[in-house]
């Protein structure tokens, strides 16, 4: 089995801080809010809305089956395929199977 690749676009705060620890973080006063994330080269960065909130990609690398797992999660899969809501009360499950994140500016 292979690990698996997703990509989420943020902020500086955000991708550095995800970076150092490995995992994803809900936003300040956002808590029960999902994170998205989405399989790679599926998301035009231009079409995410204000830059200044989305100016670094992160690249998360995950155990294998974790696909399998975000699709229990897909709201829109025929609007927005390959696109996964994280739920809040399910963001430490999808963190324990983070084997890595890292950030780039766009």
């Amino acid at each position: 089995m292979f690990n698996e690749k997703f990509e989420r676009y943020g902020n500086k705060e955000e991708a550095l801080i995800s970076e150092k620890y490995n995992r994803l973080f809900p936003r300040p006063r956002h808590e029960k809010q999902p994170k998205w994330i989405a399989e790679v080269a599926v998301v035009n960065p231009r079409a995410l809305g204000k830059r200044k909130n989305y100016t670094h990609k992160m690249e998360i690398e995950t155990s294998p089956n974790m696909r399998k797992w975000l699709k229990l999660f897909e709201i829109k899969p025929h609007n927005e395929p390959g696109r996964y809501a994280i739920p809040a009360n399910r963001l430490d499950e999808f963190n324990n199977k983070v084997i890595s994140i890292t950030s780039q500016k766009r």
